[in-house]
């Protein structure tokens, strides 16, 4: 029981006393009986609910995605023969719905042995692991004189994961090659699902390739024969640091860098593409490049809880010679590119690895332009190099510029 509203009515009721005693008569010796019976029973209303009342808290899903919306549901549950006049229940919420104090108010009132359940769908606007779930639950008799509060509530989780954009299906084209051209980062892969049918054996086709039951029932050694699949591999390299990006929120750099990420990532694993990440930080987060649902929710979880870092070491975000070959196209995504990690692109790019860098115009998210010069020169060191820039504002849409729409090349 709240000590607050005890301390009230024993004040209230000491003044009609005081008040009756000094000045006598049937109105005041009324008022205070009066009083004392209201109160009364408000008391005992507010002390057989205290703890009457059941209230859970949960979420249809514990995985979402960003702009994907979350039905949130609380259940209440009357476990007495008295009604309950009201009820109040503060829900401590995910931070992803960016709720002032995170904080969510639920009122309802209950009949004896009522059940009820409150839903409310809340958008996701930031990605992470998110744990929520304590409750803070109020109850009391119906002058709302007395009142009783306690915590409740289990830790939840709500694993949100970026936002993915459909950005069409022929990544080919962000690579520079027109749709239907064999590029040179394609390589022969091989899979059983390729498999069209028996040839005969060929000096130095391998053991493993014999088909054993053909070849046994015609009597001469075949071969299985496999239709060769083509597949694109890439890498992302996404830089985390601090000063390399600006804005904040939903709508700053280091979320859209995420997203960017996420959906090549979704974009190369639609395509049965072999897809690596390399994100730079504190710990350097890799994801070696490979194929499948699987490998693609493992880089998902990596850039879940990819966050900026303030330092960031030379070697931190470099690129790994046991990641990459010739064949392995890279994406850089970044705000800022300095002079040391201009130079290893210009290297690389002379050694044969395609590269494309994602580079946003800072000056739109914050309206400060120190980095222009040092941008544009090296915009114009890379274009030499033959290493294509794509310049990405803040008002740019990804989806229109995948598609040839609305992009600006360096």
């Amino acid at each position: 029981m709240d000590m607050l509203g005890l301390i009230k009515a024993f004040i209230w009721l000491a003044l009609t006393f005081l008040y009756a005693y000094i000045v006598g008569g049937k109105i005041p010796y009324m008022v205070f009986y009066t009083s004392l019976g209201i109160l009364s029973t408000g008391l005992i209303w507010a002390a057989i609910n205290a703890g009457k009342v059941r209230v859970i808290c949960y979420a249809e899903t514990v995985n979402a995605q960003v702009g994907s919306k979350v039905k949130m549901t609380v259940e209440f549950e009357n476990l007495s023969g008295w009604p309950v006049p009201w009820v109040q229940c503060w829900v401590n919420m995910p931070d992803s719905f960016c709720l002032p104090d995170n904080l969510i108010c639920y009122n309802t009132s209950l009949s004896p042995h009522e059940k009820k359940a409150l839903s409310e769908e809340m958008e996701c606007r930031l990605r992470g692991h998110f744990f929520w779930g304590n409750m803070l639950i109020r109850t009391g008799d119906i002058f709302g004189i007395f009142t009783n509060s306690r915590n409740s509530g289990e830790i939840l989780e709500l694993i949100v994961m970026p936002e993915l954009l459909n950005l069409g299906t022929d990544l080919g084209r962000i690579i520079g090659l027109k749709q239907g051209d064999t590029p040179s980062s394609l390589r022969p892969r091989r899979t059983g699902s390729g498999f069209i049918g028996v040839r005969k054996y060929d000096v130095g086709d391998g053991m493993s390739r014999i088909h054993w039951k053909a070849s046994a029932r015609y009597q001469s050694l075949l071969v299985k024969e496999f239709q060769e699949q083509k597949t694109l591999e890439f890498i992302i390299f996404l830089d985390a640091h601090t000063e390399h990006h600006s804005g904040s929120g939903p709508d700053g750099t280091m979320e859209r860098s995420v997203t960017l990420a996420a959906s090549l990532a979704a974009a190369g694993a639609k395509c049965g593409y072999g897809t690596g990440i390399v994100v730079s930080g504190a710990e350097n987060k890799t994801v070696p490049v490979g194929y499948g649902k699987n490998h693609f929710n493992l880089i998902l979880e990596t850039l879940v809880n990819v966050q900026p870092v303030t330092k960031l070491k030379r070697e931190e975000f470099d690129y790994e010679p046991s990641l990459l070959s010739r064949k392995s196209h890279i994406f850089i995504i970044a705000g800022l590119l300095e002079e040391p990690f201009i130079d290893g692109l210009v290297r690389r790019g002379a050694r044969g690895y395609g590269s494309t860098v994602f580079l946003f115009r800072l000056e739109s998210f914050s309206g400060e332009a120190a980095y222009k010069a040092a941008r544009e020169e090296g915009i114009e060191r890379l274009a030499g190099s033959g290493i294509p820039v794509i310049m990405i504002d803040k008002e740019t849409d990804l989806r229109l510029m995948f598609r040839g729409l609305e992009y600006e090349a360096g």
